[in-house]
């Protein structure tokens, strides 16, 4: 694929189609791609901005606003009985990860993860579409329940689109498994950690240190779960879903 320096006449009629149609500027990224320009998505972006084009309300897609990479680890999978124990949520091309994990004391108080949930859903309002891995069946579900039992805010249906990169593996990849592990070490994605059953049981009960080892897995999850994105994003749909 060509390297260019200055963007083509074929390129600029291409993302004209922004203002045009209902294509978000990730689908334009993808067609330049395609036609075999060298560009960063992130290029593309800024190139639309400087030529000034807007996208009608009418045509509005979502996906080329904030993208926020979302884990959550918890003692369980049913969110009531179990607790979060952490959650790590990272912006695209931000170097630092935003995250906050359970202590001791709320632990074994009668509230429990209340506050790490509300933070939670406060940085979730940052982003306009939340990726994750396996959250259409555990993340989100899990924090809506743990918001709703504590009375939190939680986004209403619509207001924030979710990408679950767990399909995008399943559909579009053949491995021998469609664990996040087994994809990020199909693409050579060093950093998945794994933390031992030893640490998740002392963590139940408040072990600081075991918490700290599921909060410093947790970031790592989040690093390669972007990582792994933009390995796949060009082999499929930048469909986003309602949260």
């Amino acid at each position: 694929m060509a390297t260019n320096k200055l963007w083509t006449d074929d390129e600029v009629v291409i993302l004209h189609q922004y203002e045009k149609t209902n294509k978000s500027a990730f689908q334009l990224y993808q067609e330049v791609r395609i036609a075999g320009y060298n560009r960063t998505y992130k290029a593309v972006t800024r190139k639309i901005e400087s030529l000034g084009f807007r996208k009608p309300k009418r045509f509005n897609s979502g996906h080329e606003k904030t993208i926020g990479y979302l884990d959550i680890e918890s003692t369980g999978f049913s969110a009531n009985i179990d607790v979060m124990l952490s959650w790590c949520l990272k912006g695209r091309g931000n170097k630092e990860v935003s995250g906050a994990s359970i202590t001791r004391d709320e632990l074994m108080s009668e509230n429990q993860d209340a506050r790490i949930v509300e933070l939670l859903v406060e940085e979730m309002n940052r982003y306009d579409v939340i990726v994750t891995y396996y959250g259409t069946r555990h993340d989100i579900p899990f924090i809506r329940t743990r918001a709703l039992h504590h009375g939190t805010y939680f986004p209403m249906y619509k207001q924030k689109s979710h990408k679950d990169l767990y399909y995008t593996v399943r559909n579009k990849l053949k491995l021998h498994s469609s664990s996040l592990m087994a994809a990020t070490e199909f693409f050579g994605i060093a950093g998945k950690t794994r933390v031992k059953p030893e640490y998740w049981q002392k963590a139940r009960y408040g072990d600081v240190d075991s918490i700290k080892r599921i909060y410093d897995h947790n970031v790592a999850d989040v690093r390669i779960l972007e990582k792994l994105h933009r390995k796949l994003e060009e082999y499929g749909a930048p469909t986003v879903n309602p949260i």
